[in-house]
């Protein structure tokens, strides 16, 4: 079967300056680069070639700060993709912002240029912890940026937190939810993610410096649980490990990442997965403009995975749904039996009370998803 794919990835990689537990693909310092990437971007969509089938339902602009750009920038952008691949009239067409790069104009003209859904990268409500993050928002701008989407048209607003924050406690976390909980009207979307220390990042820096003590496990645990029931009981439907989301508004973008399905990327180190094969192009913005004005390849990873690998990354990625993995229809999609290529991992991992399986679906339990890590190792193949 032929996947098209109805998603794309627009990646923006620049930011106004790198957060101390970033490790993601962005760079600070690079206006200067901010019209040549934006021309390069839309010579890069413009190379696929349209198709009736081939239209959008959902399109995603990350980063980075994709808000770092002025807006008539990533209207251009939005633009050449509804020329060159095709929109739905209804699809999903996320942005997303940092509070202290977006203002009544530029969300103004991005909201009728198409963009629909905010994704406010808050992280926290406490200005101290903003600061140790290396935030360059406070959280007065964080609550001006929320009524500003708002008042401006955005009717779908997600919000982004951090937890396990280096000293945070119980009593903090908490407060953290009720703030969200409090704006007005609450967010329809809520990604709570917990701190990890990368390699690379700032705080990984200061860890080996013994300047940062990591909370324990424990109370990373206590944080989780606590997320899980007092958002419950605010309305959200749990149904992504980190993503909680009020009925009707889960995020379809991300949700096409947790089914495994095919999507495009454009820009410096966006991946794409098309046909199970996985194409990154390269991460420097400079490079990449480069590769792209020059005609070369663009592309400096790929891979392509047989099938028992897609299916071990189904079940991986639909494990991360509190609804699990449609097991019947992944074997129609990859041809497949899951029940025979991972009998011995499933049964496993029934035994330990980590998964349970009815009506052909595979799903953890409340215990499997506290040690989801653990439950996806099972899947993984080697190629």
């Amino acid at each position: 079967m032929i996947d098209i794919p109805k998603a794309a990835y627009i990646h923006i990689p620049f930011c106004v300056s790198k957060c101390w537990y970033c490790d993601f693909n962005s760079y600070s310092g690079m206006d200067s680069f901010f019209d040549s990437y934006a021309c390069a971007l839309m010579s890069e969509i413009r190379q696929v070639r349209k198709n009736d089938q081939s239209s959008l339902q959902t399109v995603y602009f990350g980063g980075g700060t994709p808000t770092v750009l002025p807006a008539e920038k990533l209207e251009a952008i939005l633009g050449e993709l509804r020329c060159s691949i095709g929109i739905d009239e209804d699809a999903e067409v996320t942005l997303e912002a940092n509070p202290g790069t977006i203002d009544a104009n530029g969300a103004s003209r991005l909201r009728h240029a198409g963009f629909n859904r905010i994704s406010l990268g808050v992280q926290s409500f406490d200005d101290a912890y903003l600061r140790t993050m290396g935030r360059i928002h406070s959280r007065d701008q964080a609550a001006a940026a929320y009524n500003t989407v708002r008042e401006e048209g955005f009717c779908n607003v997600g919000v982004d937190l951090i937890f396990a924050l280096p000293g945070q406690g119980l009593g903090h976390w908490s407060d953290t939810l009720d703030a969200a909980l409090q704006l007005k009207p609450p967010p329809e979307h809520l990604s709570l993610y917990e701190l990890s220390i990368e390699e690379g990042t700032r705080f990984a820096e200061l860890l080996a410096a013994g300047r940062l003590e990591p909370v324990d496990e424990d109370l990373r645990l206590r944080m989780y649980e606590l997320t899980i029931s007092k958002l419950s009981e605010a309305g959200y439907e749990h149904y992504e490990v980190s993503n909680f989301a009020r009925p009707g508004f889960r995020s379809c973008h991300n949700m096409v990442y947790w089914m495994n399905g095919p999507y495009y990327g454009f820009g410096a180190g966006a991946t794409s997965y098309i046909n199970g094969k996985r194409s990154r192009r390269v991460s420097d913005p400079r490079k990449y403009i480069n590769a792209i004005n020059t005609g070369c390849e663009a592309i400096e990873f790929s891979e392509s995975l047989d099938c028992r690998e897609r299916l071990g990354e189904t079940i991986i990625q639909g494990l991360r749904m509190l609804e699990g993995v449609d097991l019947a229809r992944t074997q129609r999609r990859l041809g497949l039996d899951p029940m025979a290529e991972f009998a011995a991992e499933i049964e496993s991992l029934q035994r330990r009370g980590l998964v349970e399986l009815a009506n052909s679906r595979l799903r953890v339990t409340h215990s499997g998803l506290l040690l989801l890590n653990d439950v996806s190792q099972e899947f993984v193949t080697c190629a």
